[in-house]
């Protein structure tokens, strides 16, 4: 019965993530060592759960039948150690986070810190990037991503929100001329950050503009390199207030038609409703959200 459970496991993971490589990821196994395990799983059920090609899997209709019932044998596994992990006096567990790297050494990620100090039974593996991560196939128990979310199986919860500023260097907005009307934005070299959408939506007061830049000559996938760009004098660019704040303040680039504003983004908190970490993840998640509430608080207090 054992072997039946554990090939159900292993076989429920790999209908998740898609594939032998990317399951064997997620449970730190050799991909011969998945594939043999569902291999066995077959022999003793005597069917066959996959249709296997080179380019992907697919499941039987024993498949589907199977996973529906290896899914809620992992359920209730996992309930059971959700009460144990709750109401435990110690937290114990590893999680893997990915976030834009951009959001070093801001209040998320010093939440983050601050929730491995009081746990430190739980290991964290941070990972930087501003490329969206496929989080079943590469393991990743949580992300904090920016923006609209697209649909997906994934839970989502928002967790803040940043503002968003125009800005250029002194030495370029100099270059173009006076930037005094939305039309003047038309003279400009727009830095296009990858992924990105380049329509800009310009509030003011009661009135909204649409503008789309023609083009951008300077392409990157970095909110860094897209500062460094700014600072050289190569265009004007939107990006978090909060990245080019002490800039602004010390003169290097210079703030944009200031009357006009940019709708704020969204943070959110993204983490696939499957794995063995989701009451781990549910509590930092919560921390974070604790963490930002009491932040503003502070901030209201002190205006």
């Amino acid at each position: 019965m054992f072997d039946y459970l554990r090939g159900m496991a292993i076989f429920s993971v790999v209908a998740e993530a898609g594939s032998f490589s990317a399951a064997g990821k997620r449970l730190g196994l050799a991909t011969s060592g998945v594939s043999q395990h569902v291999s066995n799983l077959e022999k003793r059920l005597g069917t066959t759960l996959f249709y296997r090609s080179t380019r992907a899997l697919s499941l039987t209709a024993d498949g589907k039948s199977l996973l529906e019932a290896s899914q809620r044998m992992l359920s209730a596994a996992e309930d059971g150690v959700n009460r144990i992990v709750d109401s435990g006096p110690s937290i114990v567990g590893e999680l893997t986070i990915t976030m834009p790297t951009f959001m070093n050494n801001t209040e998320y990620e010093h939440a983050i810190w601050d929730f491995a100090r009081e746990n430190p039974g739980v290991s964290l593996t941070v990972m930087y990037s501003e490329h969206l991560v496929d989080l079943v196939k590469e393991g990743v128990d949580l992300a904090l991503r920016l923006g609209e979310l697209s649909s997906s199986n994934l839970r989502s919860r928002r967790i803040g929100t940043f503002s968003r500023t125009l800005v250029g260097a002194p030495r370029y907005l100099d270059q173009v001329g006076p930037v005094l009307e939305v039309d003047d934005l038309a003279r400009c070299e727009f830095l296009s950050f990858q992924g990105l959408q380049a329509k800009l939506v310009l509030t003011r007061w009661d009135e909204e503009i649409f503008f789309m830049p023609s083009g951008s000559r300077i392409r990157v996938d970095s909110f860094f390199a897209i500062r460094s760009a700014l600072l050289a004098g190569l265009g004007i660019h939107r990006g978090p207030s909060f990245l080019y704040a002490d800039d602004i303040a010390e003169g290097r680039l210079q703030e944009v038609l200031p009357d006009w504003k940019l709708p704020n983004m969204g943070i959110f908190a993204v983490w696939p409703d499957i794995g063995g970490h989701k009451a781990i993840t549910r509590m930092l998640v919560e921390h974070i959200v604790d963490k930002h509430k009491s932040i503003q608080a502070e901030r209201r207090i002190a205006l």
